[in-house]
């Protein structure tokens, strides 16, 4: 059985902090909060192409960017890392949009139990990969 320590160990993340809880009604927050603009295909429903997010991050940053796009830029960095590492799922190209709430303000982010979070996910990941008929 994986537990809290494990996760702590392997991933390197805190296991302490605030619970990570939210909404996944965040349609808006795709163009405000990561600059980018969506349609059928990049956003499914709550999840975004993390192919998409990354081409935003592959431009990079133009010298003397304004803060807002800098905010942006970091915010599609750290969307795909989690969706790419921590809290990865059967659909392998998209993320959730409910981390990014998480993710509003850069300069002072409160201590999230990202620990935590991320055992609860692969739990229930792992609940649903096990469904008849789950590819």
């Amino acid at each position: 059985m994986i537990t809290l320590q494990d996760v702590e160990v392997l991933f390197g993340i805190p296991i302490d902090g605030e619970e990570i809880v939210g909404t996944t009604a965040l349609e808006w927050a795709c163009e405000n909060m990561l600059g980018v603009v969506t349609n059928g295909v990049v956003l499914q429903g709550q999840r975004i192409q993390i192919k998409r997010i990354l081409q935003k991050v592959d431009k990079g940053l133009p010298d003397g960017a304004a803060e807002v796009a800098v905010n942006q830029y970091a915010r599609c960095y750290i969307l795909a890392l989690l969706g790419d590492t921590i809290f990865t799922d059967k659909s392998g190209d998209r993320v959730l949009m409910m981390w990014l709430q998480i993710l509003g303000d850069l300069r002072n982010p409160p201590r999230y139990s990202w620990g935590s979070a991320c055992l609860t996910w692969l739990y229930r990941e792992l609940c649903r990969a096990i469904k008849r008929g789950t590819s």
